[in-house]
């Protein structure tokens, strides 16, 4: 999911709503101007909750922004050297990188 178009999508949307500035998109929002600048000018690596109600507000679809695994050669090369081609194993390889993801990198 690339949030940096995720945020600058509803940066956009947020601004054609006449909400130019962090404060004015806090009150609109019932949030903390912290909050939403963290949510939208910030380096989240993930989606967070803060955003994910800024897209509900701005009416963008995050799913749009995401990017199918296939179109990563880095990720298709690691799974070709490690998978053996079994569905159990295809499983096992699934639960560790859900496990992975849970972990701070």
């Amino acid at each position: 999911m690339n949030i940096n178009k995720i945020q600058e999508s509803v940066f956009k949307s947020l601004k054609l709503k006449g909400l130019n500035t962090t404060v004015s998109i806090a009150n609109a929002c019932g949030m903390t101007q912290s909050t939403v600048y963290r949510a939208l000018k910030g380096d989240p690596k993930r989606m967070t909750t803060a955003l994910n109600k800024l897209c509900v507000y701005a009416n963008v679809n995050p799913k749009e922004f995401t990017n199918p695994p296939e179109q990563s050669e880095t990720l298709m090369n690691a799974l070709k050297q490690v998978w053996d081609g079994t569905e159990m194993h295809a499983k096992q390889l699934a639960r560790l990188l859900i496990v992975a993801n849970s972990c701070k990198l």
